[in-house]
């Protein structure tokens, strides 16, 4: 269980978290125990208020998985080619922000690109179809283009027994 503040979830603390055993965490480390380890945000106010306890499914089931994976293939980051069976499902509106668990609200990430989207490092966005997209550092990209990764496309249409 760990502890937080509205303000933590807004951007507006110093300070992220704090376990029930007293060890702070970062604002980066909560957001990977709140996407990895099954951990149910609950949200106090200054008043020790609850104002909240997550929602119901904050994990992907399994069907929607097969479905986002059949749609992107791999890891959604240009490039790179960790295959469908070692992503992680990635919430393109956070769900510590709102965002639903849903397939138009998921794409696949491999475990490092899953990091760098709850660090900041890349961002997870939608294109002008609305599939999922990511948006590269300004410094790789300074148009910030959403980008799907086309290996998986082109794996698609040279392999087609792979999907």
């Amino acid at each position: 269980m760990v502890h937080c503040q509205l303000e933590t979830l807004l951007g507006l603390a110093d300070r992220a978290g704090i376990t029930t055993h007293g060890l702070e965490i970062s604002p980066g480390q909560l957001r990977r125990l709140l996407c990895d380890a099954a951990v149910l945000p609950i949200v106090f106010n200054g008043k020790s208020q609850i104002l909240d306890v997550g929602r119901q499914a904050r994990f992907v089931p399994e069907y929607m998985r097969e479905a986002v994976l059949a749609r992107d293939g791999g890891c959604l980051v240009p490039s790179c080619t960790v295959p469908p069976e070692h992503c992680e499902m990635c919430h393109i509106d956070a769900w510590q922000d709102g965002g639903s668990t849903s397939v138009e609200n998921s794409g696949p990430g491999c475990s490092a690109h899953h990091h760098d989207f709850h660090s900041g490092k890349l961002k997870l966005v939608r294109d002008q179809d609305g599939l999922p997209a990511v948006l590269l550092p300004k410094y790789s990209d300074p148009e910030q283009i959403p980008r799907r990764n086309e290996y998986w496309q082109h794996q698609r249409q040279t392999n087609p027994k792979l999907f």
